[in-house]
């Protein structure tokens, strides 16, 4: 679906795909314009490279400005996921909380794992749409049959590029102020 009219939209993406530079420019310009964007944006230690640069993972918060890591450290030769949930729960709840303050635009910096298996940011991303605040979201080509389920088909499916997320953003913003 590439409706503008819905008030949800994924950026569908392959593997390391710069997803998260995309999201910032988006963010910044939004936010120039007086848009009251929550969420979280994804940074990774661009020293780490491969299976290590899951270990260093870290979120900033939109609404708080801080950094918190939901990564957690399985030794050196582990190949596991390093996502730590009980990080992943906290920063769940800082953004019901930011969500509870107000907001013009949730951007959740990932559809992953633990949102495909029912958990992670997906509550909170369910209590949005439910409060009628548009939601952007990236997905990689993994998640996107999760993703998929839990939207029904009411998402739009946005380019990776800054102008059309822009234009997306902007419109559903001003449909949520009007409402």
């Amino acid at each position: 679906m590439t409706d503008s009219a819905t008030p949800i939209a994924d950026i569908p993406f392959k593997g390391r795909a710069p997803i998260d530079a995309l999201l910032a420019v988006v963010v910044e310009r939004l936010r120039q314009d007086g848009v009251r964007v929550i969420g979280f944006l994804q940074e990774d230690d661009s020293a780490s490279v491969g299976a290590d640069a899951c270990s260093t993972m870290r979120l900033r918060d939109l609404a708080g400005g801080g950094v918190m890591g939901i990564s957690q450290d399985l030794g050196r030769f582990s190949e596991g996921c390093r996502l730590d949930s009980v990080a992943l729960t906290e920063a769940a709840g800082r953004l019901e909380a930011a969500l509870g303050a107000g907001a013009d635009l949730l951007v959740v910096n990932r559809f992953g794992k633990a949102e495909a298996d029912g958990s992670g940011l997906r509550p909170v991303i369910a209590r949005a749409i439910a409060d009628n605040i548009p939601v952007l979201v990236p997905v990689r080509e993994d998640y996107a049959p999760a993703w998929a389920n839990f939207h029904g088909g009411l998402a739009a499916s946005l380019p990776a590029e800054a102008e059309a997320v822009l234009d997306w953003c902007q419109r559903a913003v001003r449909r949520q102020v009007s409402a």
